[in-house]
């Protein structure tokens, strides 16, 4: 039997081997670059004795104490392409029909694919985290040239790391979500359609029928444990770890769902 460190190696290696994977992390950095070059040219006039948020005061990437910043903006992109990279590791395989192969040197199907939705969610983490680093080294040139430094004390530093470790979980979450939905439909655009078909329909909707439901639905759980912070104008408080367990929880129901489909499906008929 294959050590299960050596498995999710391999299904690690597998999913860095997809051009689908190399193509979104592309974007994502050439999205990066482009900002630090808008960042810089637009800072021309920045003025430090003006109060409002500007992307030129290294101090307004992240606010200290909790809340929003430049880096919060980040997520929604991190997000997306989490999903679809998610969902393209599990998806591609019924759309290849290449799962029956795959499954003849792992014939534990459930050590498969939890070791392939689990590798997905760490790479997700790693390649988010990576990725929300250089988006803040884009920025350097702004903040040493023309913009400020002023007020970055050691807390700052403190919650900025912080940050950029719950946004990284936030991307490994969304890689399992994404990966589990994808399984299930045994599709890479059922799991992204479904996924934000969600968002948009049923949590509107939970959202303005019964705001008191508010508290345990994917957005608002997202936004309190990516800022650290209660939602502006919420009925309810909502602590970062209990959002963090709201998360997890719904992640880990969709891949305990998604190994027993995929424990009991007939492969050979699979297309």
């Amino acid at each position: 039997m294959i050590p299960y460190g050596r498995l999710l190696a391999e299904e690690a290696r597998r999913a860095l081997s997809r051009r689908a994977i190399w193509l979104l992390i592309s974007v994502a950095l050439v999205g990066i670059a482009l900002t630090g070059v808008i960042a810089y040219v637009g800072s021309n006039d920045f003025d430090p004795r003006r109060h409002e948020p500007d992307i030129a005061r290294l101090t307004d990437l992240w606010v200290t104490g909790g809340g929003d910043g430049v880096l919060t903006a980040t997520l929604l992109f991190l997000a997306v392409g989490a999903v679809i990279g998610g969902a393209t590791v599990t998806g591609a395989e019924w759309q290849h029909g290449t799962v029956v192969t795959i499954s003849t040197w792992e014939v534990r199907r459930v050590r498969l694919l939890s070791a392939r939705i689990f590798s997905a969610m760490a790479l997700a983490t790693l390649i988010g985290m990576a990725l929300m680093v250089l988006f803040c080294l884009s920025l350097a040139p702004t903040y040493l040239l023309r913009g400020t430094t002023e007020g970055a004390d050691a807390e700052f530093w403190r919650e900025l790391a912080f940050a950029i470790g719950r946004l990284a979980l936030l991307t490994g979450l969304a890689a399992g979500l994404g990966a589990a939905v994808a399984s299930i439909g045994r599709r890479t655009t059922v799991a992204v359609g479904a996924s934000f078909a969600y968002l948009a329909v049923v949590e509107t909707a939970v959202r303005e029928k019964w705001p008191d439901w508010a508290r345990w639905l994917l957005g608002e759980n997202t936004v309190v444990l990516a800022t650290a912070s209660d939602l502006e104008g919420a009925v309810f408080t909502r602590g970062v770890a209990t959002a963090a367990l709201t998360l997890c929880a719904y992640v880990a129901v969709l891949v305990v769902v998604a190994l027993v489909l995929f424990r009991r499906r007939d492969l050979a008929g699979s297309s």
